[in-house]
């Protein structure tokens, strides 16, 4: 069965090297300088930095002791809260993980005071996903920072 949890201090290591396997199964269609530079800027240091956020999630999803799925998530002060990041195991998909997490971070949003829902993706593949768990399709294609198209998902709480 699995089980989302808020990431703990003792779990940064694993955390980090779930996000290290993700990054290299599933972002493949990124720029390799791009992929370095997420890598990089992803160290040990920062994500204790950002767990130590009162507005930040970060969530893992167990599959008994093994870690197959994380989100990041952001709360802002206008009552919007955007995902970051949310990435599952290529072995774990299909199995409403992803899902599960989404849900378990607009829980949290919303009793943060949230009324808008952001996401967004480079992965065009993933649009299905975030319309499935009610996300809609902004009206406009933007860039991301290395300058590749990605879809903006919206939902309103």
């Amino acid at each position: 069965m699995i089980k989302i949890e808020r990431l703990k201090i003792k779990d940064l290591s694993i955390f980090r090297r779930l996000l290290l396997k993700i990054f290299d199964e599933g972002f493949g269609y990124y720029p390799k300088n791009a992929q370095r530079y997420n890598k990089n800027h992803w160290s040990k240091k920062r994500l204790t930095e950002y767990l130590r956020k009162k507005d930040i999630l970060m969530s893992l999803a167990w599959d008994g002791d093994e870690v197959v799925g994380y989100l990041i998530g952001e709360y802002y002060q206008s009552k919007k809260s955007s995902i970051l990041w949310l990435g599952v195991v290529n072995a774990y998909r299909g199995r409403g993980i992803g899902t599960k997490l989404v849900c378990n971070w607009e829980n949290w949003s919303g009793r943060k005071g949230a009324s808008i829902l952001k996401a967004s993706t480079a992965n065009f593949g993933n649009e299905k996903f975030y319309k499935s768990i009610g996300f809609h399709t902004s009206t406009k294609i933007v860039k991301n920072d290395w300058g590749m198209k990605k879809l903006v998902f919206i939902k309103k709480l």
